[in-house]
């Protein structure tokens, strides 16, 4: 999949996104329960994002690991700006693996890296360098 957007058929996006369908509702109650924001499909790819913060900035994020399966990943990051750099931590909480086999413990695997990443964002020493920015543009 291209990072600049969806170029499959539609039959092929439906079968992709169809497992995320199963888990939304989780996604969402958590969202609210916790007063975040949930986004779906960013670029035009079938995912879920969980973010929250400003400075540190969190997310947890379920996205295609491989169109084959479909097989999916659960990111955390939890990342800083400092000056002209940023730091961050990442985990997977689950990896390669298929919705399915994961749907049942969703819940507790959403708490349990809720919790994780604040606790990183709470110890900014815990982030490690992640890349130089650019400087923003003047207008």
């Amino acid at each position: 999949m291209a990072n600049g957007g969806w170029y499959g058929t539609p039959e092929e996006w439906q079968r992709l996104e169809a497992p995320l369908l199963t888990i939304d509702p989780v996604l969402e109650q958590f969202a609210r329960t916790h007063g975040i924001t949930l986004t779906k499909n960013a670029k035009d790819s079938p995912e879920r994002s969980i973010r929250w913060g400003d400075n540190p900035n969190f997310l947890i994020q379920v996205y295609l690991e491989s169109e084959a399966g479909p097989s999916w990943n659960l990111w955390l990051c939890c990342s800083e700006d400092r000056g002209d750099s940023r730091y961050w931590r990442k985990d997977f909480a689950v990896r390669g693996a298929r919705i399915e086999s994961f749907q049942e413990r969703l819940l507790t695997l959403l708490e349990e890296s809720f919790n994780r990443v604040q606790q990183w964002g709470a110890d900014p020493d815990q982030l490690e360098f992640a890349t130089k920015l650019a400087p923003m543009p003047r207008l």
